[in-house]
């Protein structure tokens, strides 16, 4: 129960760093091209970030995650 507290505090605290300072948030993502007849322009530079859905999503399976592993250690435990 001690290790789900820990890390919970844990994914909170790193949200919060993400709030605050967005820009040094790493996602490793890959992004459509543009099609291969257009001419590449610097208006079409635009730098690629996540729909806020995605974000509260990514939050949200960090949290089952330390969920799971809580329960999955607790009933290895228990076995």
């Amino acid at each position: 129960l001690q290790e789900l507290a820990s890390a919970k505090s844990e994914i909170n605290r790193l949200r919060s760093y993400a709030e605050r300072d967005p820009e040094r948030v790493y996602i490793r993502a890959s992004c459509a091209t543009n099609d291969a007849n257009s001419t590449p322009r610097v208006d079409d530079a635009t730098r690629a970030r996540p729909t806020d859905a995605a974000i509260r999503n990514y939050w949200i399976l960090r949290e089952r995650i330390a969920q799971s592993e809580s329960i999955i250690l607790g009933l290895q435990g228990y076995i």
